[in-house]
């Protein structure tokens, strides 16, 4: 249950808690003995833990289904309030997660009768999709549920609350809103108030709510994270290490890369796109021209004192004087290094090249909005200035549902945005067919002439998305055509937030 926004419930839709429902789309259904099962697929959408749905036509899972012989499933899963909040001892939290983990049992136990093979599961999610995947990779409770991993744009650097954080920083203030703020002389009478209050007051569309989560980001920057309160406020309700015994997260997901305990070790492909942070710099902060001093300002807005005065004095990060929106532009690049590009590497190299049994790391350099409006800013599509690959700019062409989406989005850019979808989409196809990315140039010949752009890549010119090494310093660019450049994870830039240390190593309750 959740309020109206272009990432989840529309206008006309009706708002409901009965909402846990999932779709399959599958190229056969198995009439005859026989029949070959297919490899299965299951999303988790994103938006910052508080939007989404899996009926959106961005997700629809037809032509992964006609153009990569897969099965698709796309979940949904509570968020919000109502999917996160927890208090002290009497309640679990995570309810997101738990959803998720019921949506893989059930794939498991019927998704044979639909064509699938409950053996061969890959799950996937872009966003804090991605970061439920990092989650049940990180669970005992989902062990045996899937068999391979693909996590989109996850924002890594930002740790799991616990509950201690739920239940003084989060709990209060979201009491506070809903009526409950004199019931908190004891964790029973809080949760028997929270219990009789109308789900529809926990929707973050009211005022008293939305003060509430000003409240939360700006408690959970100062007390928990020790980052900014801008970027505190982008996910300010996350999923919690569970303290039960439960296993639905057992740990930090550092934690367990590096003591090597990680529960679910399987093939695993992480994504990111280049300009991840542009969606948020560019629609949170005006322009601020090219100048040092502006670009200073910026960075005391984004980051702890500290670390953006380190970053001014190593220099990594240069305003460029010639680009009139330079302050943005590069606050956006430093931003993104610090939330996905270098975290990322570092747990690569700390761990995940140990842990995973097949790992493969990739950059798409190339995209399409995903929607239009006030709240995407310019920079996330074509224009004059700075053509930027921002944050989810990656699941339309992935997807390959330009073709049926046809509200609130522009079509297709130009022919190589159309065979940069076709690219993409094969890319993950095969990836959920062989727990490789590379499609087999012999199967992509025989398949004619809708597969000509991807065969050339991959038959004729020979491209190659190579296994992850932390001792090579090239990344495989998913752009059209695609490429290799310097590992932006093993460069002077991530130095900077390394020697800092990343959010999920400086995170401690301090309230």
């Amino acid at each position: 249950m959740q309020s109206v926004s272009g990432f989840g419930t529309s206008e006309d839709s009706i708002i409901s808690e009965d909402c846990l429902y999932l779709n399959v789309y599958t190229p056969i259904l198995p009439e005859r003995p026989g029949t070959v099962r297919r490899p299965v697929a299951v999303y988790f959408y994103g938006g910052a833990f508080t939007k989404g749905t899996a009926s959106k036509i961005d997700y629809d899972g037809g032509n992964f289904a006609s153009r990569n012989d897969v099965v698709v499933v796309t979940v949904n899963y509570r968020v919000g309030a109502l999917g996160w909040l927890a208090t002290g001892n009497l309640t679990s939290g995570s309810y997101g997660i738990r959803d998720q983990i019921l949506a893989l049992d059930w794939v498991n136990k019927n998704i044979a009768a639909f064509g699938g093979d409950p053996a061969h599961v890959t799950i996937f999610g872009q966003s804090a999709g991605g970061q439920s995947v990092v989650a049940l990779l990180s669970s005992t409770a989902a062990r045996g549920l899937f068999s391979a991993a693909l996590v989109q744009s996850a924002p890594v650097d930002l740790p799991w609350y616990t509950r201690e954080v739920y239940s003084e920083l989060v709990a209060p203030h979201v009491a506070e809103a809903v009526g409950c703020g004199s019931a908190t002389s004891s964790e029973k009478s809080l949760v028997d108030c929270l219990r009789t209050v109308p789900a529809a007051n926990f929707l973050d569309n009211s005022t008293a709510f939305q003060s509430a989560m000003t409240a939360v980001a700006r408690d959970i920057s100062s007390d928990y994270l020790h980052v900014s309160q801008l970027l505190a406020g982008i996910e300010p309700l996350m999923p919690m290490v569970d303290d039960t015994g439960v296993g639905v997260i057992d740990d930090q997901f550092h934690t367990l890369l590096a003591t090597n305990r990680l529960p679910n070790r399987v093939p695993t492909m992480f994504t990111t796109v280049s300009d991840e942070a542009a969606l948020y710099i560019s629609q949170f902060i005006p322009s601020l021209g090219s100048s040092q001093t502006a670009f200073n300002t910026l960075l005391s807005v984004a980051f702890p004192s500290q670390l953006a005065e380190s970053i001014v004095n190593a220099t990594a990060f240069p305003v460029d004087p010639k680009q009139k929106d330079s302050v943005r532009i590069t606050g956006a690049e430093a931003l993104t290094h610090s939330e996905w590009t270098c975290p990322q590497a570092y747990l690569l190299r700390n761990g995940g090249t140990l842990t995973f049994p097949t790992l493969y790391e990739v950059q798409i350099t190339d995209g399409h909005s995903q929607t239009v409006g006030d709240s995407i800013p310019e920079v996330c599509n074509p224009n004059p200035i700075y053509n930027a690959t921002c944050h989810a700019n990656d699941v339309l062409p992935v997807w390959g549902t330009l073709n049926s989406k046809t509200q609130n989005v522009t079509s297709y850019y130009n022919t190589n945005d159309l065979l940069h979808s076709q690219l993409l989409n094969d890319v993950f196809g095969s990836f959920f067919r062989t727990y490789d990315p590379n499609p087999d140039p012999e199967w992509l010949r025989l398949r004619g002439p809708a597969y000509a752009s991807t065969y050339k890549i991959f038959g004729e010119d020979k491209y190659r998305i190579n296994p992850h090494d932390p001792k090579n310093d090239t990344l495989p660019l998913l752009g059209m055509p695609p490429s290799t450049a310097q590992n932006p994870g093993l460069t002077e830039k991530c130095v900077v937030f390394e020697d800092y240390g990343f959010t999920f190593e400086n995170a401690d309750l301090t309230a």
